[in-house]
This record gives C-alpha cells, sequence and structure tokens, in this order.
C-alpha cells in the first residue's frame, strides 16, 4: 500500500501544472503560433484572451492581423480598428470594398511607411474601385454629356485605338469647348503621331482655355522649339517655368531654346538645375550632354570632359561621381 502511495506522489510531481488561464499566457501562445504562421492555432488564443481582458489592445491587435491573414477581412476590421493598426486596416477596408475609408487608412499609414510594397498596392486597388464606381455612375447616369465622352476617349486611349480616341474628345468639346484638359489630350495624341503642326493649335487653345497650367504652356512652348521657333518657343518656356517652377522637362526645353538664341549663361542655369533637382533621370543624362557642348564651345575643355564623362556613365546605366 505504501508503495502505492508513493507511486501516485511521484506521478503526481512528475505531471506539469496546467497553464495558467491568463491573458498573458494565451498571448504568449497566439505569438508563437503567429511566428510560425499557423494563424488557425493563433485565433482561438487570441479569442481567449480577448474573453478575459476585453480592452486589451494588442489582442485585439494580433486578433485582427490572424482574422485578415485567413481571409476574414470582415470580422478583422473592428479589432484593427480598436487597436489603430491603420496599415492592415486599409487593406481590410479595401478587401471589403469600403474604398473611400481604406484610401483614408492607407495613406495616413504610408507616412509612417511611404515605401512600403502592401501598402502602395492596395492604395492603388482601392483607388481603382472608388474610380471604376465613379466612372460607372457617370456612364449611366449621364451617358451623352461631355465628361462621358471624355472617360470614353480616356478609355479607348488605354487600348491604343486612337481614332475612336479623337472622335471622342472631339464629342466631348462640341458639348462643353471650354472643357478644360481636352484640347491638352488632343495635342498630346497629335505629338505622339510625330504631327506637330496639328498638335500646336491643340496646346494653343489649352493655353487660352488655361493661361495658368504650367503644363500646357510648356506644351506649347517645346512643340514650337521643336518647329524651330526658338524665340516664340523661349517665351514660352519663360511663362511655364514661372508658372511650375522646378519642373525638370521645362527646363531642359528652356536651356536647349536659351542656346539657341545665343543666351548662354542662362542655358548653363537651366540643365544645372535639371541635375540639381534629379541628377539620375534621362534628362539630367541629356543636360550633362548639353552643358559638355556648351562648356566645350566657350573654350571650357575641364567642364566640357567633366559633363561628358558623367552622361557616358549614364549612358551606360552606372551612376556618375
Amino acid at each position: 500500500m505504501t508503495a502505492i502511495l508513493i507511486g501516485v506522489c511521484l506521478m503526481l510531481q512528475a505531471t506539469p501544472p496546467p497553464a495558467a488561464d491568463t491573458v498573458e499566457t494565451h498571448l504568449k501562445r497566439a505569438a508563437a503560433f503567429e511566428q510560425k504562421r499557423d494563424y488557425d492555432g493563433a485565433i482561438p488564443e487570441l479569442r481567449r484572451a480577448l474573453e478575459l481582458q476585453p480592452d486589451s489592445v494588442e489582442a485585439h491587435g494580433m486578433l485582427g492581423e490572424a482574422l485578415l491573414a485567413r481571409g476574414y477581412s470582415a470580422e478583422a476590421i473592428p479589432h484593427l480598428e480598436r487597436a489603430e493598426r491603420l496599415d492592415l486596416l486599409g487593406i481590410a477596408l479595401t478587401e471589403e470594398h469600403r474604398t473611400a475609408q481604406a484610401i483614408e487608412a492607407l495613406l495616413t499609414a504610408l507616412q509612417k511607411k511611404p515605401n512600403d510594397p502592401d501598402l502602395l498596392f492596395y492604395l492603388g486597388k482601392a483607388s481603382g474601385f472608388l474610380s471604376k464606381k465613379s466612372f460607372d455612375r457617370l456612364i449611366t447616369s449621364s451617358p451623352e454629356s461631355a465628361r462621358a465622352h471624355e472617360l470614353m476617349a480616356e478609355s479607348y486611349l488605354a487600348q491604343q485605338q486612337i481614332s475612336n480616341a479623337e472622335r471622342e474628345y472631339r464629342q466631348a468639346l462640341d458639348l462643353r469647348p471650354d472643357l478644360r484638359g481636352v484640347h491638352l489630350a488632343l495635342g498630346l495624341l497629335k505629338l505622339g503621331a510625330g504631327n506637330l503642326d496639328e498638335a500646336e493649335p491643340e496646346f494653343r487653345a489649352e493655353v487660352k482655355l488655361s493661361p495658368g497650367d504650367g503644363e500646357a504652356v510648356w506644351r506649347l512652348g517645346s512643340v514650337l522649339l521643336q518647329k524651330g521657333r526658338t524665340r516664340e518657343a523661349l517665351a514660352e518656356l519663360e511663362r511655364a517655368d514661372k508658372l511650375r517652377p522646378q519642373m525638370i522637362e521645362t527646363l531642359y526645353d528652356l536651356g536647349k531654346a536659351s542656346a539657341l538664341e545665343n543666351h548662354p549663361d542662362a542655358a548653363e542655369k537651366a540643365w544645372l538645375e535639371v541635375i540639381r533637382l534629379d541628377g539620375t533621370s534621362e534628362l539630367a543624362a541629356s543636360a550633362h550632354l548639353q552643358l559638355s557642348q556648351l562648356y566645350r564651345r566657350q573654350g571650357k575643355l575641364a567642364e566640357a570632359d567633366g559633363h561628358l564623362q558623367r552622361y557616358r556613365a549614364m549612358a551606360k546605366g552606372k551612376s556618375p561621381n
């Protein structure tokens, strides 16, 4: 009998006591499950933690993350809201097509993590949902409106159906001749086809409607520059630079027009500014080449060689020193 009692005591000593039913214990278990991406194992632990402590922000956050990982986005949302997990909340809201709220949450989250690929992806997705919803409503409610024709033009343009796009843009202008942006779009169509003579009047019409639009003014100046009308081009490009400072496309063309009109100091200033603003761009590489030619004409051979070396390095895909 004594031996039996001793055996029972030893068995009781060898059996570990049951784990405490505490919030900390369940959170620890859930964390171990989530570390292994076993969200099905984590979810019941987190539900029990919230039964014990309904206001646990940590448990709400972890449960929201686990539910979202398993596709339960609607159920995850209130938990993520309680935990203020705006990154995951934005993703969950996107999955539920609550696009306006999703965009707001994602934009706020991106302020802290501006290059997060998931946030950027879902922001694009949410924006796409919102755009489609708005566009569908526009086509349904006002199919013959100028904006509907403009939208159809952009749809055709995305499909490379250029003639259909132009037709829809023209119909939009027939309905609303003062519709800003349409002449600019038509000008870009003509420019893309290499038709400078037809692009110019479209850009002029856009500038007349939107004299404060720096891009439209640059486009007009750029076309004039390509047509060899450098004095007119220079005037438009100088105005574009005042309307929208530090736009590298304007500055590059401004440098070319200034050089052609025998204003080397202005050309140098514009091209150096292109390099300062975006030193790794294709325009910056071209600015280095233009500066090398400018300095060589001025007899500044060392400066010319330096910019030529930078141009060549960038052309080969190397970062300039």
